[in-house]
């Protein structure tokens, strides 16, 4: 041992001031002789220091090995800081090469880096790597201070604003708003980026204290229809019997859009032909005198219908209610109408700048994780997980994002636990891993987190989840409110077991609240004691709460519960063309059928399981003649045979008008009971007792959806 002023070498060691269990084995082995000097440095040394070093916070069980190295960072400190509470470093880049320094000798011994509380302001995205990983017994971890709340944000505060005044803008406004719109200029707050209005990952939004405001649009929620269209290509019938062409030429019919025909750069978001694939369209011109809208190619893939529903947007002229607003790219200004009794100068306002496609990326990383953390205000998404292992998201807010919350691509065992994810312009989570060939699973698990109010911007198949791969699991989670699908499932062995799915489906058509499509060698998955509610939309075709579309076969669906489950031509569960599918144990609770049908016949199941699409997804991605899908799946060997056969027993039904709708399909049925309700709550029939007198078995709904997830207010 050597002492030099403060610091003592002890073991390879370096100490800025020792730990009490140093100070006592110090003296224990010290000569006795010699002690008294020792303890003269010692406590000269502790006297001096005032702040902990990072790295000694802990002797786990008297072994020197099993010390936690300890960073913190502040919104106040300084990457050149000693990372100590009293002298943190100032960003999450600082201290992820601060870490990854001190582990270059230090890789037995854990890492807590504890984030202050306060707003960090990223202008470039943290990307972590393999030499930042930790192992199963020395992980890395990136937590919040205790009851405190670290925020990353993406965006940038806009304090200068004077009221519009300008008298030929005004001309282009409402004579109501004039006095109440204020502007300000971008530059001067130095923002250069101005983004595009509709490209995903580069279009601002704008915000007030975290309410997104609206881009200038009409109508001011909703949809209009248009009415006749008018491209020269005619597009080939189709069943539902409206008249389409292949070039974006329509009739409007309200005549206020005439002034649309001033505006420089008209958008338009919208339902072309089929109500399940909205896309954002850039106008060419508007001929005011034909009352026609021309669309600028390329053109919407499936063409444009006949009363086809769509809406205006980046309208200057359209400000005409609190929130809305617009920007001018070309003279970098921007025009808002704040809400009633809001003076923009003294109130939170900010525009999203941060354009890169994620602010957090993890790739060929292990043992990571990141807790108690919040991002928001991107133009892009949050977090991207790349080709890891056993990295974690606990406990984590992503807010107001343009597209995702978070991607997990590849890699094994990628948790997102206890989070919350909301206001994003697509979807919450991309979660893929595993090998379907191989049937490897990927363990990646999504559970006890919030997602809602997602696919706001890009309106369909953007759902809380997406998840594809094999052998991961969705537990106790709730998603609710989207204009589409809240889960998207493509793979094997996938279950999905106490979540709360509701208030999806709310604009879209011929979606579920668990959307599956086009492939039957999707096996192994399973639905189990989940709570679907309030899935009742759809524009022609109808909304379901598990819809199982084209050929979607050899699914368990098992002690759910489906409250108002169902519309039009869909029960609470839809099943289109798919076999070997069974629906058991369920409590299906004013719906308007249990299950629904939409049969295929032996002729088109053979020619569709032919087709040169179903052989390379059967043959290519996976061999379902494979020995371990034979032994896996053994539905399979029947592949060909029993077209539409589903078996649908015990099941109960309250206040439903149909066991069955379309129910010619040849299915296996027996013991589906109907009741009424009488004016009992959903309680009463989820009580055990009554669940056995009707021979069913227990259906847990009090344990469904989070426990333990910090924003769960309700």
């Amino acid at each position: 041992m050597q002492c030099t002023g403060i610091y003592i070498l002890y073991r390879n060691e370096l100490f800025k001031e020792p730990p009490f269990g140093l100070v006592c084995e110090l003296i224990r082995i010290y000569p006795m002789k010699e002690k008294p000097l020792l303890l003269l440095l010692l406590c000269f040394g502790l006297w001096l220091s005032q702040d902990t070093f990072a790295g000694n916070s802990r002797i786990a069980a008297g072994k020197w090995e099993d010390r936690e190295i300890v960073l913190y960072v502040s919104p106040k400190g300084s990457d050149s800081g000693e990372g100590t509470k009293k002298s943190p470093l100032k960003t999450l880049e600082g201290a992820r090469q601060r870490v990854r320094k001190l582990r270059t000798v230090n890789r037995d011994r854990p890492v807590k880096v504890f984030v202050g509380g306060g707003v960090y302001a990223l202008e470039k995205p943290v990307l972590f790597a393999a030499e930042d990983s930790g192992s199963e017994n020395a992980p890395v971890v990136y937590e919040a201070e205790k009851n405190q709340q670290p925020v990353f944000s993406g965006s940038r505060k806009l304090k200068s604003w004077k009221v519009l005044q300008n008298k030929e803008m005004l001309k282009k406004l409402d004579p109501a708003v004039n006095g109440k719109v204020y502007v300000t200029d971008l530059r001067e707050a130095g923002i250069s980026e101005f983004g595009d209005a509709t490209d995903l990952g580069l279009r601002p939004e704008l915000f007030l204290s975290g309410q997104v405001q609206t881009l200038a649009r009409w109508p001011n929620t909703g949809l209009t229809k248009a009415g006749k269209v008018m491209g020269k290509t005619a597009l080939p019938a189709t069943y539902v019997a409206k008249r389409g062409t292949k070039e974006g030429d329509f009739e409007y019919l309200d005549q206020r859009q005439d002034r649309w025909a001033l505006e420089s750069d008209v958008r338009l978001g919208g339902y072309w032909y089929w109500d399940w694939s909205e896309e954002f369209q850039k106008v060419s011109h508007i001929d005011t005198l034909e009352k026609g809208i021309h669309i600028r190619e390329p053109y919407h893939g499936y063409g444009y219908k006949d009363s086809l529903r769509y809406f205006g947007l980046n309208l200057f002229c359209e400000i005409d209610t609190p929130g809305e607003w617009y920007l001018d790219r070309l003279t970098g200004l921007l025009y808002w109408y704040p809400p009633t009794g809001v003076n923009p100068s003294r109130a939170e306002v900010s525009l999203s700048v941060f354009s890169a496609p994620f602010m957090i990326e993890m790739q060929h990383c292990t043992n990571l994780s990141l807790r108690g953390l919040a991002f928001e205000e991107g133009r892009g998404s949050a977090i991207r997980i790349r080709q890891s292992n056993n990295c974690l998201i606990s406990d984590c807010r992503v807010e107001r994002f343009g597209k995702d919350g978070i991607h997990v691509e590849e890699g094994s065992g990628i948790g997102i636990a206890g989070c919350l994810l909301r206001t994003l312009g697509c979807g919450g989570m991309k979660v893929k891993g595993g090998d379907r060939k191989t049937l490897v699973p990927a363990g990646h698990f999504v559970e006890h987190t919030v997602v809602e109010n997602f696919s706001l911007f890009k309106r369909t198949y953007q759902p809380a989840v997406y998840i594809e791969g094999c052998g991961m699991r969705l537990s106790h989670n709730r998603f609710r409110y989207s204009s589409s699908s809240a889960v998207r499932l493509e793979g094997n062995d996938i279950v999905l077991e106490y979540n709360q799915v509701s208030h999806v489906v709310n604009e879209s058509d011929d979606q579920g609240g668990l959307d599956v499509f086009y492939n039957p060698g999707y096996r192994g998955n399973i639905v189990r004691y989940n709570h679907w509610a309030h899935i009742a939309g759809g524009t022609r075709h109808g909304a379901a709460g598990v819809r199982l579309d084209d050929m979607i076969s050899g699914f368990t669906i098992y002690g759910n519960i489906f409250e108002q489950c169902g519309a039009r031509d869909f029960g609470a569960v839809q099943i289109h063309g798919g076999k070997d599918n069974r629906v058991e144990n369920n409590l299906f609770f004013k719906c308007p059928a249990g299950v629904s049908f939409s049969t295929w016949g032996t002729k088109r199941w053979l020619e569709t399981l032919d087709s040169p699409v179903i052989q390379k997804k059967l043959y290519e991605e996976v061999d379902i003649r494979s020995e371990l899908y034979q032994t896996r799946y053994p539905d399979l060997k029947g592949i060909r045979d029993n077209a539409d056969v589903n078996t649908v027993v015990n099941n109960l039904l309250v206040d439903c008008e149909k066991v069955f709708f379309r129910d010619k399909a040849i299915q296996i049925q027996s013991n589906n009971t109907s009741v009424k309700s009488d004016g009992k709550e959903l309680g009463t029939f989820c009580d055990s007792g009554y669940l056995k007198a009707t021979g069913l078995q227990p259906i847990p709904y009090a344990e469904m959806g989070p426990k333990g997830n910090r924003w769960v207010i309700d």
